[in-house]
């Protein structure tokens, strides 16, 4: 079957941040005047990824007040004083700042390859967990957001388990026109991939950091200029 359409994940496959996700929230303490060792956030935010990840898997959704209260679940894990409702509500507001606080950067190669896809006529779309406005804000920023048909995430597809449902899936199919058997989802997490996997479409896994070498039951590429090869 030919393919005529390719769905991108975001972090990981077309961007990346300059510093760790601890480095960036000991950043943001810091704008509030807090200071923890970054080895402490790193093991509080595993913690309460746990629970983030049971509370979205179950069907809630991701929503502004989820966040709030994920950052609140972490300021309590760390051992912050004062007010800290008022403190997530802070937290949440320097995070929609997230794609210059964490210095954002594209992979070298992006540009090129959507440009080569967009000549042999292919469609493309983003899905991503991330919020909806935060993919178009780095969209925009990188000046690739003409590249893309639409965004989907968990909100505008309605569907609070994201990936792992079907719906998310069949939505994006929906929009863009063709059937599951003849499009690609490049995405860096196995996990994720296996969701499109079970909406029938062909997956093809980023690992550009050589962690998956035992994975063999999907395609695995290790940057965007492999993707020719399912064309």
């Amino acid at each position: 079957m030919v393919i005529k359409a390719v769905f991108f994940d975001m972090d990981g496959v077309l961007v990346y941040w300059s510093m760790s996700v601890e480095e960036y929230m000991s950043s943001l303490y810091q704008k509030l005047g807090l200071h923890f060792p970054v080895e402490q956030i790193s093991f509080v935010h595993e913690e309460v990824r746990k629970w983030w990840k049971e509370r979205f898997l179950s069907g809630q959704a991701r929503t502004r007040e989820a966040w709030k209260e994920y950052d609140y679940r972490i300021l309590q894990g760390l051992g912050a004083k004062g007010d800290l409702r008022g403190l997530s509500e802070r937290m949440q507001c320097l995070r929609e700042n997230v794609l210059e606080d964490a210095d954002e950067k594209l992979y070298s190669e992006v540009k090129g390859v959507l440009r080569k896809l967009q000549e042999k006529e292919i469609n493309l779309a983003i899905i991503s967990h991330r919020p909806f406005t935060l993919s178009l804000k780095s969209l925009e920023k990188h000046a690739i957001k003409r590249c893309f048909q639409f965004v989907v995430s968990p909100e505008t597809a309605m569907t609070p388990k994201g990936k792992m449902s079907l719906e998310m899936w069949h939505f994006a199919l929906d929009k863009i026109r063709v059937k599951p058997n003849e499009a690609l989802h490049l995405d860096d997490s196995y996990e994720w991939i296996l969701g499109a996997k079970k909406a029938g479409i062909q997956p093809v896994l980023v690992d550009r950091k050589g962690i998956y070498s035992s994975i063999t039951d999907c395609c695995v590429i290790h940057d965007l200029t492999e993707i020719f090869e399912f064309l």
